[in-house]
């Protein structure tokens, strides 16, 4: 969802419209619901601080939240809420047990992912670095980001892995296919990643007795 869509959301379940519910009040809302989906994420993602909306970016309409697509109706749910609370309206029960809902389906989705902080490199192809990452060719990897990734990637989207060394690998959007190129725009914020590869359990000394 964009700015945009959340806000039309907003207006939908309140029952408002731009001049009943003004952009400087709709983005008190909109930022409060974020940060309560990034604190959340915190617990995973450590350092997961993606700035704070304007009114301009509220007018623009195209920014996303920074995490996953999933939960993005949260933030339209929370700013509903809150202005349901403030005008008394019957509503805020139901605003409140679908946050909760949401709320539990985020933290298991998150708490299951291992995110790990990587770092891009411009080159031909982009270079990712995380020291002993473990991951192998074909491994299949999604990443996610406080601020913006180099264009030619994109979160919420799985890649696979290429020419994986020690501490680096590149990323194809096929398997075995062609590494992506790091294009020159301009990355941001905090980058993570997750594998969808199983954790491979390690033999103990007292395994096979």
């Amino acid at each position: 969802m964009t700015l945009s869509d959340i806000k039309a959301s907003i207006f939908r379940r309140t029952q408002t419209n731009a001049t009943s519910f003004p952009a400087a009040d709709m983005i008190l809302g909109i930022n409060a619901g974020a940060e309560r989906v990034h604190s959340l994420i915190r617990k995973y993602l450590d350092n997961f601080r993606p700035t704070a909306w304007t009114t301009s970016d509220l007018s623009t309409g195209t920014a996303e939240p920074k995490f996953d697509s999933l939960f993005h109706d949260y933030i339209s749910l929370w700013a509903s809420y809150e202005r349901a609370v403030e005008r008394n309206m019957p509503s805020a029960s139901s605003f409140f047990n679908d946050i909760l809902r949401i709320e539990k389906e985020l933290v298991s989705f998150y708490g299951t992912r291992n995110y790990e902080v990587v770092t891009m490199t411009l080159a031909t192809p982009a270079v990712f670095t995380k020291k002993q990452h473990g991951l192998q060719t074909g491994d299949k990897v999604s990443l996610t980001t406080t601020g913006a990734l180099y264009n030619g990637f994109s979160v919420d989207t799985f890649y696979y892995v290429v020419s994986p060394t020690t501490d680096t690998f590149l990323l194809a959007a096929t398997d075995g296919g062609t590494a992506i190129d790091a294009n020159f725009s301009v990355q941001s914020g905090t980058h993570y990643y997750f594998s969808d590869r199983a954790k491979r359990a390690l033999a103990g000394r007292h395994d096979n007795r």
